[in-house]
């Protein structure tokens, strides 16, 4: 016998989702020269002074 056509789709969904396999997620390396230049290290300190902004060494 034919069934409804709701049934059939959940039928289907069901062996849809027991197919899936799930993604190992790859963890990044990074080296610590690229860690500090993302959190901005070497990058040049500001303060604000009577001329404007003067860099500090």
């Amino acid at each position: 016998m034919n069934k409804d056509l709701k049934d059939q789709l959940r039928e289907w969904e069901k062996k849809q989702q027991k197919n899936r396999k799930p993604r190992k997620s790859t963890k990044e390396r990074f080296s610590e020269s690229d860690l500090k230049s993302l959190m901005g290290v070497n990058r040049p300190i500001y303060g604000r002074g009577k001329g404007g902004a003067i860099r500090q060494k």
